[in-house]
């Protein structure tokens, strides 16, 4: 409705206006602040993790009717913190929560905030936690929540005196937002063990939820995904039928980044043979098994120029 994109263009631009002045006083927040009015990746767009979904879309009524808890004499969650390996579709799974709501979702990438801020990154915080109490309904976003920990700018015992600063800026705010104010803070991390212990005291990021590895079915559900996402936005058929049963094995182990990274490169490898004129033929088991064989001798070249020291 016309009523509606209107009020969201103005949502956009009050947004942008106050990002801006933060961005004057800071410094340019551009590629570690983004905003969206409304996220679009539903809970079904998501394989695997069904435990993880359930319970998180569990806290959707905590945005959308807060007034609920009331009426059974608890408070509705402040904070959510997502735990697993990298890839894993934690980000996914807090959009997915920002979408089933219809909440603004502030996505804060801590490890480029971090390296530019340092324990001023508190500050920040503070500041888009503010802005989100203000404009409603949210879901704020911590990602590589580790980042926090600040052992990627500074030595250890002045990245532990600089972040317990930093990570006392976040418990205080978060100790300050009202019981019912409709904004869940989910952070997200694969270093369960650089987590300051105070963010998850009672009140704040208080409520756990493991994000795995997929298991084999899992692994079948984020393919099937992929699939009908490529052939839908392709408009046709871009897939053979494929053989389950000698695809998953060799996927062992593997995270759903990795699986959409596999069936990206079956499908460019036909980009390459159609752009030389040949007929490639659909994306067969054959091909996604070349791919896994040809990701997994470089996989450990990767995490290391990715994760680094965090390996």
């Amino acid at each position: 409705p016309k009523e509606l994109a209107s009020r969201e263009w103005a949502l956009q631009r009050r947004l942008d206006d106050v990002l801006a002045k933060l961005g004057e006083k800071y410094g340019d927040l551009t590629g570690r602040v983004e905003v969206k009015i409304r996220p679009d990746v539903p809970f079904t767009h998501i394989g695997g993790l069904q435990e993880a979904k359930t319970t998180l879309q569990g806290f959707t009524v905590a945005l959308v009717n807060p007034e609920l808890y009331r009426q059974w004499g608890v408070t509705p969650p402040k904070g959510v913190l997502l735990y697993g390996p990298p890839g894993t579709g934690k980000s996914l799974l807090a959009k997915a929560l920002a979408t089933s709501a219809e909440a603004i979702f502030y996505h804060l990438k801590l490890m480029n905030l971090t390296s530019k801020f340092g324990p001023n990154t508190g500050e920040i915080l503070q500041e888009i936690l503010t802005i989100a109490v203000r404009e409603g309904r949210a879901v704020v976003f911590l990602d590589e929540a580790d980042a926090l920990a600040l052992e990627h700018l500074l030595p250890p015992p002045q990245a532990r005196e600089a972040s317990a600063r930093l990570v006392a800026a976040l418990a205080e705010k978060l100790d300050s937002l009202e019981e019912f104010s409709r904004i869940i803070v989910v952070a997200a991390t694969n270093r369960i063990d650089a987590m300051d212990s105070s963010l998850v005291a009672p009140g704040r990021l208080d409520r756990l939820i493991e994000v795995p590895l997929p298991e084999p079915s899992a692994q079948q559900e984020i393919l099937d995904l992929l699939k009908a996402r490529a052939e839908r936005d392709a408009g046709r058929r871009l897939f053979a039928d494929l053989d389950y049963g000698i695809i998953l094995p060799p996927m062992g182990g593997m995270s759903g980044a990795e699986i959409s990274e596999i069936v990206r490169r079956a499908l460019e490898s036909k980009v390459h043979k159609a752009g030389a004129g040949e007929d490639p033929g659909p994306v067969t088991a054959h091909d996604l098994l070349n791919e896994i064989d040809g990701y997994r001798r470089i996989r450990g070249v990767v995490d290391k120029i990715r994760y680094g020291q965090y390996l």
